[in-house]
Order: structure tokens, then sequence, then C-alpha cells
């Protein structure tokens, strides 16, 4: 081992989720709040100060929602991250919220992250801080790893088991802050200081001037598109009837408050019915109709028939029919292709027409820092630019922390303006009659209708897995209300209820996308449909933690019993086997030319005695093949 030397000038950058406390390890090395008391804007900190003798200089980049793979991760939060760096740099400081859970889905997102934005040689250059409030002062470090289990310890490893403790209670913390800074020497004595990827840097100045020129060209081609909308008004202000629509906690129903200026839907929780609230806002008389949400990760023929009814419900009650149509989508996370085809499958029940009609309004517009819309816009290419292209140019950023009225105001004029250049709308009774990909739709209903059975069952899961979620959230805010439910000794420990399998994870640990049902194998397809779940539920506990962990649940509306477990684990059984029933159609049913034939050498070789055909008619067999065939490529659309 190296002996360490003690530099004069430290340059360290602190990397970590969106909930692990960066900056408030940051203040707490300064002495001084130096970093905004947030870790969710996609902008780069920097802060300066003297500390133990040493001048010492912090960088606090973007972090990444907890749990979120890194295909769900913006483009313009991972441009900023990677830019964050400088030469010189002596090392990364990872924090770990030691009062949070730690599963593998954490350590994936997190090796995910740190590869993609430092390279691979981070880990010789990386130390762990946990930060707590008093929860390991009596307790041992090393004891409080060996309980987190093996996703925080096979962390630690790949950093070297470099880890440092602080506390966030109040105390004096300079003893510890001196002895993190030796453990930092002792790392560049035995590694150096990080170098940076050059090639890595110069692509992403490359993509962020890209995105600027096109940022700008996008905004001042909507502002011109507003202008002629503009001329359009001949009253001074118009009565709007507004319906939201978008994901389950895609911020609709916080963005109804905001608009209305009080508290008149339930945010927090997914939205069960389509709720009608109104008032007069700015001299105009609005009406807001809130509607459930569907799932992110899921098309449209994975939603139950009374979300397709509520939502339908929702443009009754915008009597005579809604004139603006505003669609929810989040900034905070990334737009994929996968997205768009989920939202397009979804607006598809209103018909085609209904394009005419939407704004797409992002929601939790707190995470842009000082960046503007056009440059998160322009970050996620063309799925994203399709989405706004689809709706004329027609956008709008809502930060529903804020109590500024002006951003509300002109919204309310952005619709104004769209109402002015269309008349209201309505729905179709033959929807899409022009659209091909109803059409294609129509072609393969015989499938879709053998295939309704199993979209059942995937159904019932995504409910029974949510409601007995919420039913253990209610069950612990009961107990404590004090702090979040995961905060507790019992939810640091697996209950088994997690769809969640470490060892098959682990197969698949080195995957940088999300997962593709094209470019899957046997065991990877069945892997996969269970990553979506848990990708439904990583966002449910992100929304959550931004709610403060409030009592989210009202006596009236929360169950104060235990879900039937026996329904549950039933529900699990038919999707498992389901799941495995598509793995083995997959393997066997759709293989590649070169299985195939790998196939029919094989029964060539083998004896008819020991393998006596099985004689199924040759109808028979057709149609299963083209069930088969039909199926897969539903599968694969909705991958």
């Amino acid at each position: 081992m190296k002996k360490a030397t003690s530099v004069k000038e430290l340059s360290a950058v602190l990397v970590g989720s969106n909930i692990s406390q960066k900056y408030q390890v940051g203040n707490i090395i300064l002495g001084r709040q130096a970093f905004d008391l947030v870790d969710v804007k996609c902008c780069c900190e920097r802060a300066e100060g003297d500390v133990c003798g040493r001048r010492v200089t912090l960088v606090k980049p973007p972090g990444w929602l907890p749990g979120y793979e890194l295909c769900n991760t913006s483009e313009l939060f991972k441009t900023e991250a990677i830019l964050s760096i400088t030469p010189g740099l002596h090392g990364f400081i990872l924090v770990i919220n030691a009062e949070l859970p730690f599963k593998t889905v954490n350590k994936k997102a997190t090796k995910q992250h740190l590869q993609h934005f430092f390279g691979d040689k981070v880990w010789d250059h990386t130390i762990v801080v946990f930060i707590h409030k008093g929860r390991l002062t009596h307790k041992p470090i090393e004891e409080y790893i060996s309980t987190k289990g093996a996703p925080l310890q096979s962390l630690l490893e790949a950093c070297g088991n470099r880890y440092h403790v602080l506390c966030d209670d109040g105390t004096d913390n300079v003893e510890k802050v001196k002895e993190l800074f030796e453990k930092i020497d002792t790392m560049v004595a035995e590694n150096n200081c990080y170098e940076i990827n050059s090639t890595l840097i110069q692509n992403a100045e490359l993509k962020r001037r890209e995105v600027d020129k096109k940022a700008e060209e996008l905004r001042l081609q909507s502002q011109q598109e507003r202008q002629k909308l503009r001329n359009l008004l001949t009253e001074p202000t118009l009565n709007l009837r507004i319906l939201m629509v978008g994901w389950v906690f895609s911020g609709k129903s916080a963005t109804g408050n905001s608009i209305l200026s009080a508290e008149v839907f339930h945010s927090g929780d997914r939205t069960v019915k389509a709720l009608k609230q109104s008032g007069e806002v700015a001299g105009r008389d609005i009406v807001i109709v809130d509607t459930p949400g569907w799932w992110k990760f899921f098309p449209a023929i994975f939603n139950p028939s009374l979300l397709k009814s509520e939502i339908l419900k929702g443009v009754s009650l915008c009597s005579p029919s809604p004139n603006v149509i505003l669609l929810a989508v989040p900034l905070d996370t990334s737009f994929t292709d996968e997205q768009r085809r989920v939202i397009e499958g979804n607006m598809r029940l209103f018909g085609q027409r209904v394009w005419r009609h939407v704004i797409v309004l992002f929601t939790f517009g707190d995470a842009l820092g000082d960046k503007i819309i056009e440059q998160h816009i322009e970050s996620e290419g063309k799925p994203l630019r399709w989405l706004i292209e689809k709706c004329g140019n027609r956008y709008h950023v809502l930060n529903n922390t804020s109590a500024a009225g002006d951003q509300v105001t002109e919204l309310l004029e952005k619709m104004e303006e769209m109402v002015a250049g269309n008349s209201s709308f309505y729905l179709s009774a033959y929807p899409d009659t022009d659209d091909p990909q109803l059409q294609e739709d129509r072609c393969d209903k015989s499938t879709e209708n053998k295939d309704e059975n199993t979209t059942k069952e995937i159904r019932e899961q995504l409910i029974i897995e949510w409601d007995r979620r919420n039913w253990k959230t209610y069950q612990s805010l009961e107990g404590s209300r004090k702090e979040p439910p995961s905060m507790s000794d019992d939810d640091l420990q697996s209950d088994g209820s997690d769809w969640e399998e470490e060892q098959t994870e682990d197969r698949l640990e080195d995957d940088q996308g999300c997962f593709n049902l094209e470019d899957s194998g046997d065991d990877a397809t069945l892997i996969g449909w269970k990553r979506l779940l848990e990708r439904e539920w990583s966002r449910r506990e992100w929304a959550m933690e931004q709610a403060s962990w409030i009592p989210l649940f009202s006596p009236d509306s929360a169950a104060t019993s235990e879900p039937d477990i026996g329904r549950l684990h039933i529900s699990r059984k038919k999707v498992t086997t389901w799941l495995k029933t598509q793995r083995t159609s997959s393997a066997n049913g759709t293989a590649s030319n070169t299985g195939c034939k790998e196939k029919k050498k094989k029964k060539r070789g083998t004896s008819m005695r020991d393998n006596p055909p099985r004689q199924v008619p040759r109808a028979q067999q057709a149609g299963k093949k083209k069930g088969r065939r039909n199926l897969l490529k539903r599968i694969n659309e909705i991958n």
C-alpha cells in the first residue's frame, strides 16, 4: 500500500440517486449550506471552501431516480452528469442514504449510471459515504452492512470496500470529515487521480451544442405559431373545459390543483374515478376533469375496461365536450419509443382527430433547474419530437411545487390560442378509420381475443400488487406518522412479497438498456416481463417519496384489512405460468432459422423408436404456428 500524502487542494464529485441526500453530505463537508436542499435538478452545482487546511471543491451533478434503470433517465440529465467532471479530480463520493433500503434494483441502477457517466474505471476512484440521522450511532457500520445483504456488499466490493459514515443530527462532524479526507488520500495514493475519458467528454459537448441549437429553433417556431393563433382570438378570455389524461403518477391531479389554486383533487395516489371540479381563474370559468392514469410501461391492451370507461366518462363530464385535452408527461424521466407507443395506443381511444386538441403538459418542472424545456425535448430525440409535432408544437412546463401564478396564466393563454384555432373536440363514432395501425390491429383481432385471458391475468396482477403495496404503506403510516414506512427495520429486509429475484437479475446485470423482447433469450423473456412490473413499482415508490410520505390514504378510501393473500399468490402463479409459456413459445415455436436447422438435425439423429412422432393434424399445426407468430408479433410491439 502506498503511503498517503495529504494534498492542499481536494476535488471530488458527489454522486448518488435523487434521495441519497448528496446535498447534505456536501454541506457537512464544507461546514455550511453550500448546496440547495434538493437533488432532483438536472443542472450541476459547484461549491468551494477551506476545510481542515485544504481548499475543497465539490461538484454535485444530476442524480437518478432510485431504482430506475439507466434507460429511464432523461438524456439531459445524462449529458449534464458527464460534463460535471473536471481535470485533477481526486475521486467520487457515492452517497447512500442509510435510512432507506438498498435492494438489487438500487445496486443495479447505481452501477449502470456511474459507468455510463464516468466509465468503467470509476470504481477505482470511488468511496461510499453513508449518511444518516443517528440511526447508526449505536451500531457498528460493519453490522449495518451485513444486515443490508448482498446488493450493498456487492457494490462495496466494486468500490474496493472503501466506505465512511457521516451523521446528520446536528453534531460536529469535523473529525469525521478529516477522517474522510484521509481515506480519499489513501485511495489517490493507490490509484492516482481520475483520468478523464476525453472521447466521452467530447461526445457530450457535441451533443449539448446540437441540442442547444435545435432547442432555440423550436422555441422560436413555437412562439411564431402562438402569435398566429393569438391573432385569431376574438374575445379577451374564453371559458375552458379541460380533460386531464396521462400515466399513473404523471402529475395530473397536482396540475388540476395548481390551475384551480385549491386542493380539490387527491394528489399522491392513483386516480380511480373520473372527477370533475370547477372554479374561476383569472376571469375565466374553468372546468377540469381528472381521469385515471394508464400504466407507463404496459400498452393499452393491459388497461382494465373500467379504466377506459372512466376516461370516456371524463369526456362526457366536460359537457358538452372538452375543448382542451392536457396530456401530462413527467420531464424527470426519459421519453423513449416505448413511451411513445404506449401514449399513442392509449390516445387512440379518443380517435385520430384528438391530437388537434391536445397540449403536452410537462410536469415536475422543478427538475429543469436552469435549463429550458426545449432542451429536454431535443435531448430526448425522435420519440418526444414526434409527440410535440403531433400536437402542433403545443407544450407547456409546470412546476407544481411553485405557487407562482404566471405559469398557470401562461398555460391558460396557450389553451385559449388552441381553442381559437379549433372547434370543440367530439368523440368519433368510427374513430381512426383512416389509421393504418388500427387496420392492422383489426386484422389481428382474432389473435387479440385469444390472448384476452393472458392479458387479463397481467391486469389483475398489476391491480392486486398495487393495492397490496398501498395496504402495506397504510399500515406502516398508521404505526408511525413521523417517518416513511421503508425506514422501519421490518421493511429493510425483504418480506418475500417483492417480485425481485436477485440471482436472475444478476444474469442480465451488464445490460445497459431496458429490456427488449426482440433481443431476448429463453430466460430473458420471463425476466423481462417481471422487470416491466418492477419498473411500475419503482415509479410508485419514487412518487410517494416525492410526496414526503404524507398520509396519502384517508380512512374512507384506505383498506384497513389486508388484501386476500391467497388471491395475490394465485394471480402471481397464473402470470408466472403465462410468462413461462411465452418463453417456451419463443424458444420452440419461433426460433431463428439457425435454431430450427439445429433442431431438425437433432431429430434426424434420434431414433424414431425412441421418440415416436406425435400425430397432429396439419391444419392444427399451421394454426398453432400462426398463433405463435401473431403472439410474438404483439409481444415485440409491446416492448
